[in-house]
């Protein structure tokens, strides 16, 4: 007899014939209602069971089903729940702060009160900058904020367990599990539909879609590829400049943290260490490691690439370019720290820190790295990943996995402000000679010369002669036309500054043209004039005017919605 709360869901009906040889009735009761509940990844939990079962006890079994259902299944959090189940739930979690706030004597009584239901529920606390609860109040008694972090949640938990129960290996999904993918599909199909039928509006009346204006930024994979390798070559002509050698380097971590082995099996070793953990382990020691280079006088410039393996675990590549007087000395120092950690184990010295020196006669720094490049972004011009899989579809589970524990896939190390770098291609020609050069420089794409014009390329960004100008952001009000500067943010946070521009020798050059406001239709209510005038005119930046293009606001207009928004400044 089924739960009361079960369904004959085919994947449910699925799991339990599967494992209906195992245990008592008590316990094929149990699993039903455990596959019901966490029924998006049921299959797997049953063949996950009989494995377990056949090569220890059904009692064993039974008791890592019921762990993985209590890490699932959060009081009444279900995270193996639908999108509308978990919008739901964030309601009711954001209406309980909001009764336990206004309960509370005091902001500080307030803050605790709401801290309860947000570390009931294991989401991530609210920062709090200074003595100000306010806005972390705010976040707390609003459902758009738990239903953000309720998603982070949920992926994570079922990624950990996923790679825990080897669901993410070679012989399953590779790097990321297929829960996680599929998740990760739907979410981009989400987005696209947002970019195509949401449109920005400046002040001279031009308008444009987010998928327009996307499609030319750093967004596109493909332009991200190629801006990443045109700074990459051009570190690499700075180094042939200066007389520097470069050195390609791999970091792993220890054993303990991989959940598989290499061929895909369970490694022994494992103690649960979470991607994330992994990550922040290698984090760590790099950030020793610069610190003893620092202590000795070196700084090497270069690039850091984060893959996974395909368990999922983080390694880091690095090509760093150096005088070659600090080779040895690079090497030995980044060699112990990489070794710190059981690094007598079987394997440590030939796995866990490999360094390679390039060697012009067999190819450039940039064909070192390149395949690097692309397949952690869009397996462009490759074939296959190392495991034998599709080099495109390979990439898309890499980024998939990158987005889901929120590391930053590629990280510049030492060199001049991108910022700064970005900023100048937007800028205007100017009267001044020695700016202009520089200006030039950037809009042709010569990363070199623009890294020589900046300083040394150990040179610290606060002595480069170019920095950022941060300035109040800009909006547009939809009701008058005109432009302000918010002081608060949705949440009630001071406004932050943003990037406008350039400072140079004292004066602040504007990149920001147009204040643009965010439109926010559905596609019946946009009617194209003329489709005629789509390609006629272009906005400054490059992206491609759609013309004519009428768009009706949703009426009543409420004011407050204009603090949600975050127009873009071009």
């Amino acid at each position: 007899m089924w739960h009361k709360n079960d369904t004959k869901l085919a994947q449910v009906v699925f799991a339990d014939n599967h494992t209906a040889a195992y245990g008592t009735e008590n316990c094929r009761r149990m699993r039903r209602h455990i596959f019901t509940e966490l029924s998006p990844i049921a299959g797997d939990l049953a063949a996950h069971y009989i494995k377990t079962a056949e090569r220890s006890t059904f009692e064993q079994a039974n008791h890592e089903l019921q762990d993985i259902y209590n890490q699932l299944r959060i009081e009444d959090l279900n995270l193996c729940a639908d999108h509308e189940e978990l919008l739901n739930a964030a309601r009711r979690y954001a209406e309980k702060c909001y009764v336990a706030r206004n309960r509370a004597k005091s902001p500080s009584d307030a803050y605790q009160a709401c801290l309860r239901i947000v570390d009931h529920y294991q989401v991530k606390r609210p920062s709090v900058k200074g003595d100000n609860l306010e806005p972390a109040l705010n976040r707390m008694c609003c459902h758009h904020w738990w239903f953000r972090r309720i998603k982070i949640l949920r992926l994570r938990k079922i990624e950990t367990i996923a790679r825990n129960i080897e669901l993410v290996s070679r012989l399953r999904g590779t790097y990321a599990s297929d829960y996680t993918i599929h998740a990760k599909r739907k979410q981009k199909e989400r987005n696209r539909l947002y970019l195509a039928t949401n449109f920005v509006s400046n002040q001279n009346g031009d308008i444009f879609s987010l998928q327009t204006l996307a499609d030319r930024s750093v967004s596109n994979p493909a332009i991200r590829r190629a801006e990443l390798m045109t700074r990459i070559r051009g570190f690499e002509m700075v180094a042939d400049h200066l007389g520097h050698v470069g050195e390609f380097y791999t970091v792993t971590t220890p054993s303990r943290m991989h959940a598989c082995l290499h061929h895909g099996v369970t490694n022994p070793r494992y103690d649960g260490t979470s991607v994330l953990q992994a990550h922040e382990y290698l984090t760590h020691i790099w950030s020793l490691i610069r610190a003893e280079l620092h202590r000795q006088g070196i700084q090497p410039y270069g690039f850091r690439v984060v893959e996974p393996h395909h368990d999922g675990t983080p390694h880091w590549h690095l090509l760093l370019f150096m005088p070659e007087k600090h080779r040895e000395a690079v090497r030995k120092v980044m060699r112990h720290y990489a070794l710190l950690d059981n690094g007598n184990e079987p394997g440590a010295q030939e796995r866990r820190f490999k360094a390679e020196p390039i060697d012009p006669a067999k190819g450039t720094a940039v064909g070192y790295i390149a395949k690097y490049i692309s397949k952690n972004i869009d397996g462009f011009a490759l074939d296959q990943d190392l495991y034998g899989n599709d080099a495109v579809k390979a990439a898309e589970r890499i980024t998939a996995w990158a987005n889901t524990w929120g590391i930053r896939q590629f990280q510049q190390i030492g060199g001049p402000s991108v910022t700064v770098w970005r900023q100048l291609r937007k800028l205007d020609k100017t009267d001044d000679p020695e700016l202009e050069a520089i200006r030039q420089s950037a809009t042709a794409s010569d990363w070199a010369a623009f890294m020589l014009a900046m300083g040394n390329p150990d040179a610290p960004h606060r002595s480069h002669a170019i920095k950022p100008f941060y300035d109040e952001s800009k909006r547009l009000n939809p009701m008058n036309g005109e432009v302000y500067s918010p002081a608060t943010g949705r949440y009630g946070d001071l406004a932050p500054l943003r990037v406008s521009g350039i400072l140079w020798k004292g004066s602040s050059y504007s990149t920001r043209k147009h204040v643009w406001m965010l439109f926010k239709v559905d596609s019946e209510d946009v009617t194209l004039r003329s489709e005629a005038q789509a390609e006629r005119t272009q906005c400054h930046a490059g992206a491609v005017s759609l013309g004519l293009v009428s768009i009706t606001v949703p009426t009543p207009f409420q004011p407050q919605k204009i603090n949600y928004e975050n127009p873009t400044q071009h």
